[in-house]
């Protein structure tokens, strides 16, 4: 399918425009959806707007005046994310249909290198939810693999049109796995940079200590340009403040980087609570890594296990304090999931929240210990496969937490450390369905995470083929 440097070349190549894409996107995203109602990955369409990007990006290929890579490449934009000319209603149906007045920094940035953005993807209500089924949602998009089953959440519709190859590259936001968990469910790339690398600007759903923005996308170069184009400090966000320049270097290097003396850091406890077919086919992945000079280490994180329950106190409290008024006045619109976890949240102690940052700081210090040993921290993305959607989640919301904890077993993780992290599509199990390999590194290091991840699409790893496609034959 295709990714956004084939997109580009045919740009360059003049064998298709920009305009003439975008149409078809359009068309295509909208006949997904009627003919099969479980891919309907976006919300708000934003058609005019959209069409005068794109014949803008067309004239600007036609005069050899490109703005870049970017330039006239259609993504869509999670719904918490603002754009302006659209509503931000955060997969909700009680906040204002107000379209926003201005785009948020990292949306603006992408605008500005010449993006077109299709519109607004669906998710789960107020980022809430692991598994991105809403009952808000007339179409909630399902797996793309396996319509029986979720998409995964909370940035579901972004994860679902990359995967349907409607757009090479989505903007998602990642809370306790919000980028990492649908991405890898539906058999794609995702990244969650280090805390504040990406300005937070314009989604207020990320006013808190574990939120991040980053790429769901097709191949490895999406994501890197993605984080060249919306990384850096703004001044209106207080968390980019200490976010270093990208090093431009070291990211042009990780396209071809030798891995050899890279240190990949494995925590057999931590795997052993995975799904053993997943496991085994991230560990397949690790191989191909070490075939291409990377070396294995056995590490321990004895806090590791509990990422899960401290993350969860922690998002949980910050939710509540974020979404009191809405808690307050719709709270019987809510899905009973999310409904369920606000109350958690604001029922919580400050004592018990404390205690929990307490644990927080001693999951760091282990971690920046096992980040001194290895240059790279690797584990299954999540614990299990994609979960089966039953029919009165659709119809209310469910708070299932033998599912939540399985697919936040290991993405808490980089959220409570702040860590930059990734998912990469390593292969298939049962059913066809995804597996995602996960890798973190130290602050401010994507580029070494970069770097694995070309090793890995090098060795062959790339996106499924889902069962249902847009522009399949493009």
């Amino acid at each position: 399918m295709i990714t956004l440097e084939d997109l580009h070349g045919r740009f360059v190549r003049r064998e298709l425009t920009p305009r003439e894409h975008l149409d078809r996107v359009l068309d295509g995203l909208r006949e997904a959806a009627n003919r099969t109602p479980a891919h309907a990955a976006v919300r708000d369409f934003n058609d005019d707007q959209a069409r005068r990007a794109a014949d803008a990006a067309t004239a600007r290929f036609a005069s050899g005046q490109s703005l870049g890579d970017f330039d006239g490449i259609p993504i869509v934009v999670k719904d918490e994310v603002d754009v302006a000319g659209l509503p931000t209603r955060a997969g909700t149906v009680y906040l204002p249909a107000v379209p926003a007045v201005r785009d948020a920094t990292a949306v603006a940035r992408l605008r500005d290198a010449g993006a077109v953005v299709v519109g607004k993807s669906v998710q789960h209500e107020l980022g809430l939810g692991a598994t991105g089924i809403s009952p808000h949602e007339a179409r909630t998009p399902r797996n793309p693999h396996d319509p029986r089953c979720a998409p995964g959440g909370s940035s579901s519709g972004s994860a679902v049109a990359v995967a349907l190859g409607a757009v090479p590259v989505a903007v998602a936001s990642d809370g306790g796995g919000s980028v990492r968990i649908p991405a890898s469910l539906c058999g794609v790339w995702g990244l969650k940079p280090t805390f504040g690398r990406i300005p937070n600007t314009g989604d207020d759903n990320l006013d808190g200590s574990v939120g991040h923005l980053g790429p769901i996308a097709r191949s490895v170069e999406a994501m890197e340009k993605f984080l060249r184009i919306t990384g850096g400090h703004d001044g209106r966000c207080p968390v980019s403040k200490g976010s270093p320049p990208l090093d431009l270097v070291a990211l042009d290097h990780a396209r071809t980087r030798d891995l050899t003396g890279v240190r990949i850091g494995v925590d057999p406890n931590e795997w052993a609570d995975a799904d053993p077919t997943i496991a085994f086919t991230c560990r397949e992945a690790l191989r191909t890594l070490e075939k291409q000079g990377a070396t294995l280490r056995d590490v321990s994180l004895p806090m590791g296990r509990h990422a899960g329950a401290i993350g969860l106190v922690t998002m949980t409290v910050e939710a509540a304090r974020g979404h009191a008024r809405e808690y307050r006045m719709h709270r019987e619109k809510m899905a009973l999931d999310v409904r369920l976890a606000l109350a958690i949240g604001s029922h919580i102690s400050a004592a018990d929240h404390q205690q929990a940052q307490v644990l927080r700081r001693r999951l760091r210090l282990q971690m920046a210990a096992v980040l001194g040993e290895v240059d790279l921290y690797a584990t299954p993305t999540v614990a299990s496969a994609a979960p089966r959607v039953r029919a009165r989640a659709e119809r209310a919301g469910e708070a299932d937490q033998a599912v939540t904890n399985d697919l936040v077993r290991f993405t808490f993780l980089g959220n409570l450390t702040g860590l930059p992290a990734l998912t990469a599509p390593v292969g298939v199990q049962g059913a066809r369905l995804p597996v995602g390999l996960q890798l973190m590194a130290r602050p401010w290091d994507e580029a070494t995470l970069l770097a694995a991840a070309y090793g890995l699409e090098r060795a062959g790893y790339a996106p499924p083929m889902p069962t249902v496609r847009v522009g399949a034959d493009w």
